[in-house]
């Protein structure tokens, strides 16, 4: 029984969603000037722009998503992050928002975004990420202090997000195929 290309999308969506979950954990891994808080989020520059490959390259509605929710978990299990369980929904927000957004910028036109639309969404997509940081201390209910002493971390990470745009910028030019999707091989 020959199988329609439809049938195989959820299995080449799960490779796909595998291979970027994959390709985010090693960098993630590399530590640049570890122990030393240098930057955080620094990694953004790169980790955005392959949410936003992810939610152009597979077929379902929610990769972007399930890429984040895959990165997050394995993130967790492995110890990484100082965020417990909450390290998963750090994950997850840049790909909700990716899910959300990178449809409606690709829709209007046959056309890649550019650079500075790429970068407003990196900044959104930066500053969403830094929200479930905000959540967690909420929800710990920190100290008045703690907020003063976050308010530089979310200008960190909303500029890193805005610096991503241009790599997404070029990596999506590098992928795509003029109907609105990135190549998929």
């Amino acid at each position: 029984v020959a199988r329609a290309p439809r049938d195989r999308a959820p299995a080449k969506d799960i490779a796909i969603i595998a291979g970027i979950s994959l390709t985010m954990l090693g960098i993630k891994a590399l530590k640049i000037l570890p122990s030393i808080p240098f930057a955080p989020g620094h990694k953004l520059v790169i980790l955005t722009p392959i949410y936003i490959i992810a939610a152009l390259k597979t077929k379902s509605r929610f990769g972007a998503t399930l890429t984040g929710l895959t990165m997050g978990s394995v993130a967790f299990l492995m110890g990484d992050g100082r965020y417990g369980i909450f390290e998963i929904v750090k994950h997850v927000a840049p790909g909700v928002v990716c899910d959300l957004l990178v449809p409606v910028m690709t829709r209007r036109g046959k056309s890649n975004p550019g650079g500075f639309a790429w970068s407003l969404l990196g900044g959104l997509i930066g500053a969403c990420r830094f929200a479930t940081i905000f959540v967690v201390t909420l929800t710990v209910q920190a100290p008045a202090v703690a907020y003063a002493i976050l308010i530089p971390g979310l200008v960190i990470h909303t500029t890193f997000g805005v610096l991503s745009g241009y790599v997404t910028h070029q990596l999506v030019k590098a992928t795509w195929n003029g109907n609105g999707h990135a190549n998929v091989t």
